[in-house]
Order: C-alpha cells, then sequence, then structure tokens
C-alpha cells in the first residue's frame, strides 16, 4: 500500500513538472490568446496529438497492471495488521473498563475469586457473599453465555446489570472489550482441571468446621446488637472529641510551629493526648503483659477477669478466652506458652476499637512523624477516622427502632441455623442411596458443593451459616424428590445408549434447545466436560440420582 502510495505522488509530481515546463516555454512576447488562435488541423489532431495520448494511456495502463497486483498482494496483511490491531486495542480497553469499575475487587485480584458485601435476603445479616473466579470462565460458559450475566447481572446476589440493556452503563462494544480481555486471563485447562482435588477438600473441611464457623457468625451478630446499645455512650464520649479535633485543624497554623508542618506545636501536643483517650476508651479491656520468663498466676487471672468482665458487654472477645483457656490447659502457664497468651490478650484489648482509630504521636520537632506522611496529613487522616466513627455511632442511635428488629431477627435466624444444622450431611446415609462406598460419597459431595451449589443449594455462597439443605434450589431448580430421575431417566444399561444427565452435566444447556426427557434450556447451566472428568461427572450424576443428597433419608 505504501508502494502505491509513493508510486502516484511521483505521478503527480511528474505531471505537474512537465505543465510547468510547457507553461514557461510558452512565455515571451504577447501573443493572440489560445481562444481567438486557430484549432489544430486533422492531420496534427490525428497524428502527434493523438500518439501522445495513446502513449499516456499506455503508461498509465502500465502502472495499473503493476500497481493493482501490488495493492492486492499486499491486502491480506494489511487486514490481518488490522484485525490484530483491533483486538490488542479491544484487550486495553476491557483491561481498563475492569478496572474503572473495580471488577476484581469482587472477583480477587485477576480474577481469581473474591467475595462482595452483601446482606443475607433471609436473615437481613450482611455477609461476605463468594465472587466466582473469574480466570477459568471459558471453561464452563460460552462466549455468549458469559456477555449475558455481564449484561444482566444475576438476581439476588451482589452481581449487577452493567450493561445497558440489563440498566447498566455499559453498551455491547465495551462488554465485547472486557469479554476480550478476560479471555486473556484464563489459566490453562490443566491448570483449573488439576486443582480440582484441592477445591473438594476445601469443600469437605468447610463441612467439618461448619459448627465452629455458625458460631463466630453467631458471636459477630451478637456484636452488632451489643454495638446498637452502647452507642448512646458511645456518643456522648465521641461527639465533644469530634468538635475539639475539628476546632484544632481549623487553627491548626495559629502559633508556635517549629517544624513548619502547618500544624502548630500545642496542637500536634493536644492531637497526641486525644488519640491515646480515644483509643483507651474503645479498647475492650486494659491487662498486664505476662513475663515470658518467668510468668506468674496472678496477673494471668487478673487478665483473664478483666476479659471475662468485658466479654459480657462486648461478645466478639468469647473466643479469646476459649484460645487462652486452651493454652492454659494445654501447656500450662510457662515461659513458652505465655508469648501466646500475651498476643491473645492483645489482639482481644484491640478487637473492639474502630478501623481508622489510632493513637498518633506528633513530633513537634519532626514535619513526618510517621515517615512519608506530613504530620498535617496524619492530624487529618485522624479527625477523618473520628468523624466516621462519630457518623456511624449517631445513625445507630438515630435508627435505633428501625436497626436493632433486624439485627435480632438476623440474630435469631442464625441461632436457629445452628440448632437445625441444614449444612450437615451423613456420608454412609448418601453411600447407600447413590450404591457406593464412603469414600465415593464424600468426593461426590465435596464435587457438588464446589462446583453446583452455588446455584442448586440456597445461601451456598453466603457462607456456611446462611447454607440451606443440599440441592434445595437457588438459581437453579432444586434437585429434590428425584427430579434428576424425572428430568433424565434412570440410568441407561446398556452402555452404548447415552446417559442424559451425564450429557447435561458434560456440556450444560444451550438456550431454546431441548436436554433431557422434557426440558428447555436457558443457557445458564454451564458444561463441565472441560474441568471435570468423565469419572467424576459419572459420580456426581450417580449422587443426584440417589434421591437423598444429606444422606438423611430426606427429599
Amino acid at each position: 500500500m505504501q508502494l502505491i502510495t509513493v508510486l502516484a505522488v511521483l505521478a503527480g509530481i511528474t505531471w505537474l513538472g512537465i505543465l510547468l515546463v510547457a507553461a514557461l516555454r510558452n512565455r515571451g512576447t504577447e501573443e493572440v490568446p489560445p481562444n481567438l488562435q486557430p484549432g489544430f488541423d486533422d492531420a496534427y489532431l490525428e497524428t502527434k496529438r493523438l500518439e501522445k495520448g495513446q502513449k499516456a494511456a499506455i503508461a498509465f495502463s502500465a502502472f495499473l497492471t503493476i500497481a493493482l497486483p501490488l495493492y492486492f498482494l499486499t491486502e491480506p496483511t494489511r487486514q490481518e495488521g488490522f484485525a490484530e490491531q483491533f483486538a490488542h486495542e479491544s484487550v486495553e480497553r476491557g483491561e481498563e473498563i475492569v478496572t474503572e469499575f473495580g471488577c476484581f475487587s469482587c472477583h480477587g485480584p485477576l480474577g481469581a475469586g473474591g467475595s462482595a458485601t452483601y446482606v443475607e435476603p433471609r436473615t437481613g445479616v450482611q455477609v461476605q457473599w463468594a465472587a466466582p473466579r473469574l480466570d477459568d470462565i471459558f471453561y464452563r460458559y460460552s462466549e455468549d453465555e458469559v456477555i449475558y450475566w455481564i449484561t444482566y447481572g444475576r438476581a439476588n446476589t451482589p452481581m449487577p446489570a452493567w450493561g445497558l440493556a440489563g440498566g447498566g452503563a455499559m453498551n455491547e462494544h465495551q462488554i465485547q472489550d472486557i469479554v476480550n480481555y478476560l479471555k486473556t486471563i484464563q489459566r490453562t485447562q490443566a491448570e483449573v482441571a488439576n486443582e480440582m482435588p484441592a477445591r473438594i477438600q476445601a469443600e469437605l473441611d468447610r463441612l467439618a468446621n461448619a459448627e465452629a464457623t455458625v458460631a463466630s457468625a453467631i458471636i459477630s451478630q451478637r456484636q452488632v446488637v451489643a454495638e446498637i446499645d452502647q452507642a448512646p455512650e458511645d456518643v456522648a464520649f465521641i461527639d465533644p472529641i469530634v468538635a475539639r479535633v475539628e476546632e484544632l485543624m481549623a487553627a491548626a497554623g495559629a502559633g508556635l510551629d517549629t517544624d513548619g508542618d502547618g500544624v502548630a506545636d500545642a496542637v500536634e501536643t493536644e492531637l497526641s493526648q486525644i488519640s491515646l483517650q480515644v483509643y483507651e476508651y474503645f479498647q475492650a479491656f486494659a491487662y498486664t503483659d505476662l513475663d515470658p520468663e518467668s510468668p506468674d498466676q496472678a496477673t494471668l487471672d487478673a487478665n483473664l477477669a478483666a476479659l471475662r468482665d468485658a466479654s459480657r458487654r462486648d461478645p466478639i472477645l468469647e473466643p479469646y478466652l476459649d484460645a487462652i483457656q486452651a493454652i492454659v490447659d494445654g501447656e500450662g502457664l510457662t515461659a513458652e506458652s505465655a508469648p501466646r497468651i500475651n498476643a491473645q490478650f492483645a489482639q482481644a484489648a484491640s478487637a473492639t476499637i474502630p478501623s481508622g482509630v489510632n493513637v498518633i504521636s506528633l513530633d513537634s520537632t519532626n514535619a513526618e512523624s510517621v515517615s512519608g506522611t506530613s504530620d498535617f496529613t496524619t492530624a487529618s487522616q485522624f479527625l477523618g477516622a473520628l468523624e466516621s466513627v462519630a457518623i456511624n455511632k449517631r445513625v445507630l442511635v438515630e435508627n435505633e427502632g428501625r436497626i436493632r428488629p433486624k439485627e435480632e431477627a438476623g440474630l435469631a435466624n442464625l441461632q436457629q441455623a445452628a440448632r437445625e444444622r441444614r449444612w450437615e450431611v451423613d456420608y454412609e446415609g448418601i453411600a447407600r442411596a447413590m450404591g457406593g462406598t464412603v469414600e465415593e460419597a464424600q468426593r461426590a459431595v465435596g464435587l457438588f458443593n464446589a462446583n453446583c451449589a452455588r446455584c442448586h443449594t440456597a445461601g451456598f455462597s453466603a457462607g456456611i451459616a446462611y447454607t440451606q439443605e443440599v440441592g434445595s434450589g437457588g438459581f437453579g431448580p432444586a434437585l429434590w424428590e428425584g427430579r434428576p430421575v424425572v428430568q433424565f431417566g434412570e440410568a441407561p444399561t446398556d452402555p452404548t445408549e447415552t446417559d442424559l444427565l451425564v450429557d447435561f452435566i458434560l456440556n450444560g444447556s444451550e438456550a431454546d434447545k431441548a436436554y433431557g426427557l422434557n426440558g428447555m434450556g436457558s443457557g445458564r447451566m454451564p458444561g463441565f466436560g472441560q474441568i471435570l472428568s468423565q469419572q467424576d461427572i459419572e459420580l456426581l450424576a450417580r449422587f443426584l440420582r440417589g434421591g437423598d443428597l444429606n444422606g438423611k433419608g430426606g427429599r
């Protein structure tokens, strides 16, 4: 293409040169204007003039004969280069959009999986909802399906609709850019498949530790209620403090400023004292470190008494009591156990301190008492933290009538979940139902929770404490009461026949295409054939057809 352009430019310059030379030759004494001169006779027109035109036509034809093939030879390369450039720019735009809209703040760094703050609808409790990985999504969904999820989001989860068609802010081109970028961060198929054993074990461990997890959730919710009780006292303390710090910062530069940091020496001193006062107020309790060389029982007893008393006000401290008691019961009070006991007391004492509240020690002779941060910035950040605490506490006080019933109802729901233990499974019962071993039952449950429960078990992504019975249905249908058999039939006895349930798990559903015996696909069921072995998929099919997903003779 560049060669053709150069040749065209040269031809144009040559033609202009010819015209210029002809014009110069014709200059001289004044002559009769060309339009008044007699025309050329036929002999001239049909010889020299005609020959000149023919020569020019031959030259132009020769130029086209050479230029056009050269153009067509370079055209495929030019188109490929443009397509490559467009794809590269699309990926760059997609990465910018993902960064701008904070997609990885929920889905984890580079889409490795994360969590999002969400109010669980059944209990009204704020939870950390598990957000799926994006670096393996194309092994489960097609490009069109990924576009659908981004465009329309996922109702009843923290995932919003991003596309204009779903009520979001992105047009089709932006969503395509995101999809093109996501393709560049996909892990290899081998990496995704090889991590399955670890994912299965993680889900089995999750079930094994469920009781402790739920107990922790209940303590956290009790703390939420306790902070509502404490809010009036906290407001009475913090509001005057905030007012005083605002006064100090408004006149921060007035007075002697030894280090020239914009904060007067007297202001630095008072702010440091106030920060210590605030820290000690919110600190759960005061304690004395055990001597690591010769810890004494009296100090331990005094610390435990202080912690026990504080835990009546702040339930969040109860696990620290248990942890310290476990150390003492297991090892006794020794030089080896003392540092760990001290660490537990330190963590417990600071567990109730609001985020951002710290002791600041401003040095009037050092403009950066905190390395790399000016004292004025440090003081401003301290004020910002205090104002945030004050706002949160006032919200609790002013809206107690609306907030307390919801939080107490959430606590009651968690306590009910602890009693009902809906997450619990009996592997022996599952093994009997599916006609296999306990080991197969455990692997089947692990496979289901790692790949299927997110859609087919209500509340699963909110955490163990919010999980309903296995296969209770969420985004996908419930799998109780023999539904898999009704939809896909019994497993075929002839090995040459297609097992419809295995085929469905392998390939997923296609929009508006039939599946199973009487199903109509939505295109939202992913296929797992690229990340699960045939053996594991057949094991899942046996588990589902067994009809007893929790092993307790239920649905």
